[in-house]
This record gives C-alpha cells, structure tokens and sequence, in this order.
C-alpha cells in the first residue's frame, strides 16, 4: 500500500517532517488556491475509491469552498484604520447598511417564482403571519454570487424596503426529506453563529423546489485573511489568532452543550469575520448534526485538511470531538501560515497525520476505531511541537494546539475548556484593545444557557472578574 511505503521511508529516516514555524526554511505545498483540501477523502484505509455517501439525509449537503458569506450589522462608532484587516486586501469595505427590523425566524416560508440568483432579479416573498404577527413584503434583489457548490449557490443581496444587505443561500429541496440545516438554524442564537433571519422557497420553470435561507452579511472569512498574511508573507497577528480561536471555541461550546448538534466542518473557509470589528460568525451548518449515541453516521464528513483521524479510519461513531480536531488544524494553520495536515488524499491525509503526532498507539487506534486495533503500522516518533512552531511561538499557543490535536477523541479538550485556556488571558485583561485602542467585540456575554452545569472553578476561568456581577 502506497501509506505503508510512505511511513516505512520515514521511519528509516528516508524522509523529513517539514519545519513551517522554525528556520528550516523547508517547503510545504502552496497556501494559496481557494478550496485547497475541500475535497472529500476516502474514509477507508485504502487506495480504492472513497466510500459513496450513504444516505444519511439528503440535506448533508457537501460543503463548497465558498463560503457562506453573512454579515453583521457594522457598529455605529467612528470607524478607524487601525482596527482594519490591510487595505491589500479586496472588497474589504462595509457599507452602512441600515437597520432592518425583519428578524423573524418563525415566519413560514412561502414560495415564489424564479431561481432568484441572476443579478439584478428581484424576489418578492412574505414575512410573518404566525403567532400572530402581521405579514409582511419583503423584497430582495439579487447583486452577486459569493458561493457556489454541490449545495447550491449564495448571494448577496439587498432588501428594497430597509437597504439592508443579506446574503441568501439557495439550496435544491429534496421533498422526501425536511432540511436539517434549516432546522438547525432555526434553533441557534448566539453572537459567534451567523444568524437566520427568515426563508422561503422558490420554483424554478422545471417545477424544482429551492429553499432560501436569508442570512445576515459578513463580508470576510478567516480563510481569505490568513491567505493575505501568506501573501505578504507575514504571519496573521496573535491578538487576531487568539480573537477568532477563541470565538471559534465559543460558538462550538453552545453548539455542542446547549444545542447538541456538531458543525462536522469547521474550516477556516466557514468563519466568517467581521473586518472593522474582528467579530466571528460560525456558518454554513449543511452538514451538522445531532449526534445520538448508538446511531451510526458517516464517515465521508469535513473538509480533508481538517478531517479528525477517526473519520479517515471510518469511524461512524464519533462524537463532537471530530469538530474540536478541526479548531485544533485551524488554529495551527493561522500560527504558521499554512495548513498543518495537507493531504492530498484521504490516505495521505493519516500519513501528514503521523509524521507529526506519530504513530498512534494500539489503544489510540481502538479509541479512533476499534476495527482498527490491530492494524500494524511502522514506528514514527512523534515530532516535538515546540521544533515545529519555532522558539518564536507563545507556549501557550503550543500547549492549546496539543490539548485540541490528540489522538484519542475523549483526550481531545473541550470547546468549553477551551475557552479558559491561558492562551486566550490576553482577552480577558480588561486593557486588552484592539490595535487602535478601540473595545474588544463582545466576548463575555453569555447566556444562561452556556453556563448552565458548569463548575465554579472553570466559571472563574472563563469570565474575567471584571465582567463578573
């Protein structure tokens, strides 16, 4: 098999693990084309071809590289350079868009005619008419495509009545199946997940049903800011990586304890970021699900650089853990500019893997997936963090990348443990500014509901005291 000659050749020493945080000055393939590692890889230990897609539901859809750009109503205050991301960087402007009031998530989706995607086309739907509400036209019009995909297409667009800016994700509905990600989305608030303002649903001249998810608008994503650090070669700055890690943490927190739904990918393409105040909006839930103990899911999930090694050794019992190994890749990739793991198949994917943690144990191996256990592979040390991030590199940066990068799925830290991490006392200093001086974005808020069952001690740890009642 192509995987055991690759790590017998690094065991012997025949090949090196690449050095992208030190002074090595050794490459890795390019961090520069959209989409770089956003195929699906196989979910077995083989060379065949990857496993077809059970049919799970027909609302997994897989997810494109494009993102699905959504966005925050930009604050008020004065807008200074300072806070900016680099003016290199295109479409980086926020218009002042006005405040609309349309915020209706229980409003019936109602049907209208045309694909609505064409630029200049103009959607007219209705918002409103349960629990008493009144109705409400709401005309939308379509300025330009931001994401296409197997799923189907986003685009911005404005609404005629408020001047509001939204992006709308139009998906093909399969009428066998309720949408989950509809469903899901419906369910979720909190300040780092995008939010769903309504839906509706269109009809194309064929009779094809499509479900149009109305989100607010984010113009960035983190994928496209880390691309333009890469560019200039320069690294994307630590309170930046510490603001969208920690934000990353924070939305998957609610997610997994108080919604019990995991993302199933978390990359940085699905990160969407705010360029005035470097506020995070987790999106794009095509592919989340709850995950019930004792019912099996698939494999084929999450783009291939930020795949969970259980998944490539076929799991179909994993749990939340597989979206923690995400944040862990993600993180890694905004400290040394490039992606850590970057397959170039499923299989190369686990020997990327291995050449850094090395090879897993007998018992990592039945924790990831017990079919597995007595799979043999060649003995590779594991490559020590601190080489691969250079002397430059904050230890707690270091320390949090191997609490998330574990092997074993229940080693893996919590999205909550997370966020009292040591890492991330820079934010909850109260004289933390960004760079202009101006305030932090909200980070503290929570609700009830996120810190229901928490213990005292990690209470303490999450919510610095100044922000303590």
């Amino acid at each position: 098999m192509h995987m055991m000659r690759r790590l017998k050749s690094i065991a012997s020493g025949r090949s090196s693990v690449s050095d992208p945080g030190g002074d090595s000055g050794s490459k890795r393939p390019k961090f520069d084309q959209d989409g770089s590692g956003d195929t699906a890889v196989e979910p077995r230990l083989s060379d065949d071809k990857p496993m077809r897609l059970d049919q799970e539901s027909s609302s997994s859809h897989r997810v494109a590289e494009a993102s699905t750009s959504t966005s925050m109503k930009p604050a008020k205050t004065e807008e200074t350079s300072a806070d900016l991301l680099p003016e290199g960087m295109n479409d980086m402007k926020i218009s002042d868009d006005k405040v609309g009031g349309h915020n209706d998530k229980e409003a019936e989706g109602v049907a209208v005619d045309g694909n609505g995607a064409e630029a200049g086309q103009i959607i007219v739907t209705t918002i409103g008419g349960e629990n008493g509400k009144p109705k409400q036209k709401v005309s939308y019009m379509a300025e330009r495509v931001v994401g296409t995909g197997s799923f189907g297409v986003v685009y911005q667009a404005k609404c005629l009545e408020t001047g509001e800016t939204v992006a709308i994700k139009k998906v093909l509905q399969d009428k066998r199946y309720k949408n989950r990600e509809l469903q899901t989305m419906q369910i979720l608030d909190h300040p780092s997940v995008v939010q769903l303002k309504h839906h509706f649903f269109s009809t194309t001249e064929r009779g094809e049903v499509y479900l149009n998810l109305v989100l607010e608008y984010v113009p960035e994503t983190v994928y496209r800011v880390a691309k333009y650090y890469n560019r200039m070669n320069q690294r994307v700055p630590i309170l930046y990586v510490k603001l969208y890690t920690y934000q990353m943490c924070r939305a998957l927190a609610y997610i997994h304890r108080v919604v019990g739904v995991c993302h199933r990918d978390i990359k940085p393409q699905n990160l969407l970021v705010n360029p005035h105040t470097h506020q995070l909006k987790l999106c794009d839930f095509g592919s989340a699900k709850k995950l019930v103990p004792g019912e099996p899911n698939i494999s084929y999930i999450c783009s291939r650089y930020y795949r969970a090694p259980e998944l490539i050794f076929g799991a179909t019992e994993y749990t939340t853990a597989i979206d923690i190994w995400s944040v862990g890749c993600v993180l890694a990739e905004l400290l040394i500019g490039q992606p850590l793991f970057p397959g170039e198949s499923g299989v190369d994917q686990l020997v990327e893997i291995i050449k850094i943690l090395g090879t897993p144990t007998r018992e990592e191996i039945r924790c990831m997936n017990p079919n597995y256990s007595e799979f043999k592979f060649p003995q590779i040390k594991a490559h020590p963090w601190h080489k691969l991030f250079g002397k430059r590199m904050p230890p707690e940066a270091i320390d949090l990348v191997s609490r998330l990068l574990q092997y074993s799925p229940n080693l893996r830290c919590t999205a909550v443990d997370a966020c009292a991490h040591p890492f991330f006392d820079e934010l909850r200093d109260p004289k933390t500014c960004l760079p202009s001086g101006r305030s932090l974005p909200p980070l503290f808020n929570f609700s009830g509901a996120e810190l229901e069952g928490l213990p005292v001690e990690l209470l303490h740890r999450i919510i610095p005291e100044h922000m303590r009642k």
